[in-house]
């Protein structure tokens, strides 16, 4: 009788087994990876609020000051269909609240623009506010129309902003990505040109690992 219950056993387990192999979990088992170079730095990104999505990686320059505004962030989505143009457009106003730290920043009192040298930029100030006034009723206003790219995992969707802030510019990059079924969003942010080319070349080399 034991041995004919430890057969039974043996036989219901090599059929579950059989089944796991066959359909596998849809749980997420990659590793999120990105090329980094040696000026930069990967943390993990902590979410302190609560917005659907779950925080997986932020890459920041190692040099702090104006690097405090360049950085890319990685997330994955909760919600698992959606539409990606509308969601992007969405999220943008979410995301418009960093240009006011950068405000802050240029007209504060460590702002380089104090400098004598700088007197006729402060007559920007009006294109400033502007901007400013804008941006936070119509962030799309700065945008170019959503384009697709592509990466080593496919088709990414990508919404490409830039914001006049006087002799200064504010740039925000934000790309909606769906691989195996899961939604992943990367926002990318550089006050000058070349260094938001040097963040996108980062979030190019997103793979899964």
């Amino acid at each position: 009788m034991y041995l004919f219950k430890t057969i039974i056993f043996i036989f219901y387990l090599i059929i579950t087994l059989s089944i796991i192999k066959i359909f596998p979990s849809n749980a997420n088992n990659y590793i999120e990876t990105f090329n980094i170079p040696n000026d930069f730095q990967e943390n993990a990104l902590v979410l302190d609020y609560n917005d659907s999505m779950i925080g997986i990686i932020t890459i920041k320059p190692k040099e702090k000051n104006f690097g405090e505004y360049t950085w890319l962030k990685l997330y994955k989505l909760e919600e698992k269909n959606l539409n990606i143009n509308d969601w992007l457009n969405d999220r943008l106003h979410n995301e418009i609240h960093n240009i006011i730290k950068i405000e802050r920043l240029l007209r504060g009192p460590d702002s380089p623009l104090l400098e004598t040298i700088f007197n006729s930029a402060r007559t920007e100030v009006p294109s400033i506010d502007d901007t400013i006034k804008k941006a936070t009723i119509n962030p799309e206003w700065f945008c170019e129309d959503l384009n697709d790219g592509f990466n080593k995992e496919g088709k990414y969707t990508e919404l490409y902003c830039t914001y006049p802030l006087g002799l200064f510019r504010y740039y925000l990059v934000l790309r909606l990505q769906k691989i195996n079924n899961l939604y992943y969003y990367i926002s990318a942010s550089a006050l000058n040109h070349i260094r938001i080319r040097k963040v996108l070349e980062i979030a190019n080399s997103f793979t899964l690992k």
